[in-house]
């Protein structure tokens, strides 16, 4: 009986570092979302291609957006020329549907004091 409960002691000690890394390893990729980072992903070189032509990666993450609302979104970079074929435009939506919802809290921004000197009057 002993050696029953040990060994379930065992058991559930393990699932819950299990649980507690899986949770460690989301708590890291939201902290990247959040710093503006593209995850690695099939559809990130299309991104990195077709968005990061025009705008910075921090300001396409800074989106928290529905899967509707990044398809508009596509759309609408495509009416304005984006090189995007139908199934890249695709592939660009439900990437950023999958890591940038509504949901994830807002980008961080952190603002570095300027330099000595460097503001006049200061």
């Amino acid at each position: 009986m002993i050696r029953i409960l040990i060994a379930a002691g065992l058991s559930l000690g393990g699932a819950a570092w299990v649980i507690a890394s899986a949770a460690a390893a989301d708590d890291k990729a939201t902290a990247a979302l959040l710093d503006g980072q593209l995850p690695d992903d099939p559809a990130r070189p299309l991104v990195q291609g077709k968005c990061l032509l025009c705008h910075s990666a921090e300001y396409v993450t800074s989106q928290r957006l529905t899967e509707g609302q990044w398809q508009k979104t596509v759309d609408k970079m495509r009416k304005f020329g984006s090189p995007a074929t139908d199934e890249e435009a695709k592939a660009m939506t439900a990437y950023f549907a999958r890591y940038w919802t509504p949901d994830l809290p807002p980008l961080r921004v952190v603002r570095a004091p300027a330099p000595p000197g460097s503001v006049p009057g200061k």
